[in-house]
């Protein structure tokens, strides 16, 4: 189930008669070594120091990610990841907690019941993506598992408090511009205490809320999802199908859910923390226009096109007017907000696939594929008249007038270094011009 969430070779690996053996493994490739060979003495020196840690061991060229399972118990057991996983540490060390726990909550229930529900959760997971899709599924299946008229999921968002993002019988356009405070209420205090929450009867628990109307039952569950220090989301269930009161054994079934969940939501995260240093690894963070840098490389490719497709490409070059005045007189945060007012009138005036660019400082540059000179310069006329129109909110700042002076120059076989320097000799000749004009 491991292997289907993390799309890697995953392998349970055990110490007995003394060496070290494959237990149970997730498919053929890449191997491990067979029972008593050599290669487990390095292997051996490594998980003496796992005890709810995690560690990387190489075979043949292969990096494993190795987490201590049951060293306490006495029968050391690891699990070994395929590839390098350090950089999860934390929900990887939740995991093995988690397969521990799992371990005892079986010895207690249906082990095969939850272990097929267990499977079926995992299995399904590697396949979808996105944090609602993730967060319904978990609910459509703990809802199966631990069968409830009323389950919700919720995540923390980046104002510091939580929003449920996936509902199960009831519609999530009814909750999902709510906000949870967290230490407030039921889910909000899961959160914060990160310890799963079982009420048989809500009537005996003066310190929780009143039951609301359409709860059919006083009993709910409510369990955080964790990745180490973290907690990724928490998942309630409320109303059983039986309407009688949710068991011990409940509970045992959603935190052995919550395991799978914790590793796709922790994948989830990943992605969007690499989405997000993607992002600003080519926006410029005051304009919002890319930057500099990605300007260069976007110029290039369209170049290229151009030049393929025998199609022009018009570059504007585009500098503030007297902005050294304005920081002066007004300030420096004054300056940001006329940078940003600039820019937002920059994407406005042409088309969406035309690349806008801070270029630095006060200097801004549009890349217009596929326009010629007569095109290139009624959208720089337009521009110009729009900023020198254009006045801001601040009652401080409502007199100040922003002019813009633009150089344009159309490529047709020209190399960007050439396109660009033309662009801004026509710069030069608006600025020696008298400033608030274009030039091409």
């Amino acid at each position: 189930m491991i292997a289907a969430v993390l799309q890697v070779k995953v392998t349970f690996v055990g110490h007995a008669n003394g060496t070290w053996a494959v237990l149970a493994e997730s498919g053929e490739e890449p191997r491990l070594p067979g029972p008593g060979v050599q290669a487990w003495n390095g292997f051996s020196r490594v998980a003496a120091l796992l005890e709810d840690s995690v560690q990387t061991w190489t075979h043949e060229e292969t990096c494993w990610t190795l987490v201590g399972l049951n060293i306490r118990a006495g029968v050391p057991a690891v699990l070994a990841v395929e590839g390098d996983w350090m950089a999860s540490t934390a929900p990887l060390v939740q995991l093995g907690k988690d397969l521990r726990f799992a371990h005892r909550a079986l010895s207690r229930s249906s082990q095969a019941y939850l272990g097929e529900a267990t499977h079926r959760l995992t299995r399904t997971l590697g396949r979808v993506s996105g944090l609602g899709s993730v967060c319904s599924l978990v609910l459509r299946h703990v809802a199966r598992a631990v069968p409830s008229r009323i389950a919700a999921f919720a995540v923390p968002t980046d104002a510091d408090d939580l929003a449920i993002v996936a509902t199960h019988g009831y519609p999530l356009e009814l909750v999902e511009r709510v906000r949870i405070t967290p230490g407030r209420g039921v889910i909000g205090s899961v959160y914060s205490s990160r310890t799963p929450l079982w009420v048989p009867d809500v009537s005996q628990r003066p310190d929780l809320h009143a039951r609301r109307p359409r709860y059919r039952t006083n009993s709910f569950v409510a369990v955080p999802v964790t990745a180490g220090a973290d907690v990724l989301g928490v998942v309630c269930v409320t109303d059983r199908l039986d309407n009688l009161a949710f068991t011990k054994e409940d509970l045992l079934t959603l935190r052995t859910l919550a395991a799978p969940a914790s590793l796709a939501l922790d994948r989830e995260r990943a992605k969007r923390r690499a989405e997000a240093f993607a992002q600003a690894a080519v926006i410029d963070p005051v304009s919002g226009l890319f930057n500099r840098r990605y300007f260069h490389e976007r110029l290039e490719d369209e170049l290229h096109r151009a030049q393929r497709h025998k199609t022009p490409v018009a570059l504007m070059m585009i500098d503030i007017d007297d902005f050294k005045a304005v920081n002066d007189q007004f300030g420096h945060l004054a300056g940001d907000e006329v940078i940003r007012s600039v820019s937002d009138i920059l994407r406005r005036s042409v088309r969406r696939f035309d690349l806008c660019a801070r270029f630095g400082g006060e200097e801004f540059s549009i890349v217009m594929p596929g326009s010629g000179p007569e095109h290139a310069a009624v959208v720089a006329e337009r521009i110009r008249q729009r900023i020198e129109e254009f006045r801001l909110e601040e009652p401080a700042l409502v007199h100040l007038r922003v002019t813009v002076s633009i150089g344009l120059s159309v490529s047709y076989e020209l190399s960007p270094r050439e396109l660009i320097g033309r662009a801004d000799r026509a710069l030069y000749s608006a600025k020696r011009g008298g400033k608030n004009r274009v030039v091409a």
